[in-house]
């Protein structure tokens, strides 16, 4: 029962959203562009902490001080659960977008806000297309946004860090992006472990960056199995 309120709660709250989505359709012929963005920024990192907050879950975030002080951040992060997405749009202190599925742009008002987040989808289908979609993305994070990538391709929905794909890794190296490593904890006890709907105790935890000057940065495998080692071990430890 409780599930099934959540999720009318939910149709309702996304209703709001397409509506407000009118309005900042306005706000971007109306406002010089900093601004707009930092419009955008308010309200999807509002939409972050009401989704998660709604389902009765507590979150803790630790690490805010590793994050540096440029934009040009590529977000490399475990990927458990459905809310994972809102977890990092609604309790790191940065802008952020990612790289989603293509099956996403198919559903309206979510897409919508992705697109102007900016969100960038990719065909998992088509290395070509995919390789493009990684292009649009490095020059989303040269123009100051960091984007996320989670490079198990999937969720894991457990607290077992599936394999990484080597090819996400294009992403930072083509951005010349500093790799802020994200350990999320449990956001799959929240919906994943029966379908339904769970208060649950949630743990984001940033680590130290990994800038392109270090020598681990310019081997992909090396640096691919240093940061699933990395985060396995910090969610074991958490």
């Amino acid at each position: 029962m409780k599930s099934l309120l959540w999720k009318i709660w939910f149709m309702g709250f996304m209703l709001l959203c397409m509506i407000a989505f009118i309005f900042l359709i306005v706000a971007k012929v109306l406002l010089p562009k900093k601004l707009y963005r930092k419009v955008v920024y308010i309200c999807v990192r509002f939409w972050g902490r009401t989704t998660l907050l709604s389902t009765g879950s507590k979150v803790e975030v630790s690490g805010q001080e590793n994050l540096p002080p440029q934009n040009d951040i590529c977000f490399i992060s475990n990927h458990q659960g459905m809310f994972d997405i809102p977890l990092v749009l609604g309790f790191i202190d940065r802008p952020s977008g990612f790289i989603a599925k293509q099956e996403l742009f198919k559903i309206p008002v979510l897409s919508w806000w992705m697109r102007e987040i900016p969100c960038v989808f990719i065909d998992r289908a088509s290395a070509r297309a995919a390789m493009e979609s990684f292009k649009t993305s490095a020059e989303v994070i040269k123009d100051g946004h960091p984007m996320v990538i989670f490079p198990e391709g999937t969720r894991s929905r457990g607290d077992k860090v599936g394999p990484f794909h080597l090819g996400s890794f294009k992403l930072p190296v083509m951005a010349e992006a500093a790799i802020v490593p994200l350990v999320i904890k449990d956001t799959w006890r929240v919906h994943e472990i029966d379908k339904g709907i769970n208060p649950t105790p949630i743990k984001l935890r940033i680590l130290p960056p990994i800038y392109p000057h270090d020598a681990l940065y310019q081997d992909k495998h090396r640096l691919s199995d240093h940061l699933h080692e990395l985060i396995s071990n910090h969610l074991t430890e958490m």
